[in-house]
């Protein structure tokens, strides 16, 4: 199980880049997408769409451009199982151009330093994003996305499950059968 937190980050000039460089990579999938199906009647896949805009992509890391890919595959696939069980009344598919978009890390693109500070890396050459981190776990996803005003970091880690006292759960399980038993199920 993952538990999602969110952090408000600011307004920065490095931030307002990569959503622009995200707005940027969606546009161009959503309208290449588009053009294949409006030209040669043929529907681009998640992964040919990731092998031809993705790879190398500059300004983003390699796997938070995949993301983005994976988002508007992911629109797109929900919008066209709404259209075939018939409930998509005033539903469009996803086809707009976005001046700015979410980025997401995944955990290999993420490192807690030892101060304290998680690092998101943006691609060789580019400098990475520096967070001042709350917690002391490194997150196992990472999405920055503008909420209006500002930025804000949601990220998600996995939570530890609790431990039960000695007997504790077999108390439940008491309580199950003899439910069961009664016909309380």
């Amino acid at each position: 199980m993952y538990l999602t937190r969110t952090l408000k980050l600011g307004r920065t000039d490095q931030l307002d880049r990569l959503a622009r460089r995200a707005g940027n990579l969606w546009s161009t999938v959503a309208k290449w997408h588009w053009r294949f199906v409006d030209r040669q009647g043929y529907w681009l896949s998640k992964g040919q769409a990731q092998t031809m805009y993705c790879k190398g992509f500059d300004g983003l890391h390699s796997q938070s451009a995949q993301a983005v890919a994976d988002s508007f595959y992911d629109s797109l696939n929900a919008w066209r199982k709404k259209r075939k069980t018939g409930n998509y009344e005033g539903l469009r598919p996803p086809y707009k151009q976005k001046r700015d978009f979410k980025v997401q890390w995944k955990a290999s693109a993420t490192r807690l330093r030892d101060d304290g500070v998680l690092r998101l890396s943006n691609g060789r050459g580019n400098k990475p994003v520096l967070i001042d981190w709350p917690s002391g776990k490194e997150p196992k996803r990472v999405e920055i996305g503008g909420d209006g005003d500002q930025y804000e970091l949601s990220r998600s880690a996995q939570r530890r499950r609790r431990r039960r006292a000695e007997g504790e759960h077999e108390g439940w399980r008491r309580l199950w059968r003899e439910a069961s038993c009664d016909g309380l199920r």
